[in-house]
């Protein structure tokens, strides 16, 4: 797929594209130079206090995975089941 590269520093991402990764108006990226080229890499920006619970949050879920408490499920299905169960 080619595009153009317009005023402004405009690039306009092919619909194909933004079908295939779900993209929205307003979505951001990290622009990286790669080898010569230009990579656009969706991310999501969070509250740092948001970013900082989540990080405690998988601390005490590694702590619990290498003590051996943590439940371990087959598949997904179970996983939702017992999510389901505590509801």
């Amino acid at each position: 797929m080619l595009t153009e590269f317009k005023d402004k520093s405009q690039v306009t991402i092919p619909k194909a594209v933004v079908n295939e990764l779900g993209l929205s108006k307003g979505d951001l990226f990290e622009v990286l130079v790669d080898h010569g080229s230009v990579r656009l890499v969706p991310v999501v920006v969070y509250p740092k206090d948001k970013a900082n619970e989540l990080e405690a949050l998988a601390a005490i879920a590694r702590e619990e995975r290498g003590a051996g408490s943590a439940d371990v499920y087959d598949d997904v299905e179970d996983l939702i089941a017992d999510l389901h169960k505590a509801v």
